[in-house]
């Protein structure tokens, strides 16, 4: 599910995906996902040993649809789960100013100075007032288990990977 910013509420998408691979490197899939035939965004992922490693996340039509990330996280835990992976790491990297976005949906920093910087942030944010966080470049990121299991009670009653 993601919010349509038209319809104003949470509607059903598709999810297709793709996967191959490259020798030397590894398993890869992209997962698509739709409303319709209108593409709302995208998944990249690695497959790991212990789980995955998120490549790249798109919301294609930011202005039609909102809580792509959100949908774009559970892919990741289903798609653990679907290679019978029970308690996935699930790893990414935040790029340039999402690291904010990130946080709120409960990723968490490896460098536990960033958690900290980022929740005393967004604890002093008056309501509209956004900040850049591009000074503190490319960081490494992952799932904590407390959020992927909250994705696999959502996945056991709605889903999205067929």
């Amino acid at each position: 599910m993601v919010y349509s910013v038209k319809l104003n509420t949470e509607i059903p998408v598709q999810v297709t995906s793709k996967s191959y691979y490259l020798n030397g490197l590894g398993n890869f899939t992209r997962y698509t996902v739709k409303d319709n035939r209108i593409p709302v965004g995208y998944v990249d992922l690695q497959d790991t040993s212990h789980g995955c490693y998120v490549m790249y996340i798109k919301n294609q039509n930011p202005t039609l649809y909102k809580g792509f990330g959100k949908t774009a996280d559970q892919i990741e835990v289903e798609h653990c789960l679907k290679r019978n992976i029970e308690k996935p790491v699930i790893a990414s990297e935040a790029k340039f100013n999402t690291h904010i976005t990130h946080f709120k949906r409960g990723k968490r920093f490896i460098d536990e100075g960033i958690n900290i910087f980022l929740q005393d942030l967004i604890e002093n944010m008056k309501k509209g007032e956004q900040y850049l966080t591009g000074i503190l470049g490319a960081q490494k990121m992952f799932m904590p288990q407390n959020l992927v299991n909250k994705y696999m009670e959502i996945i056991k009653k709605a889903p999205l990977l067929k």
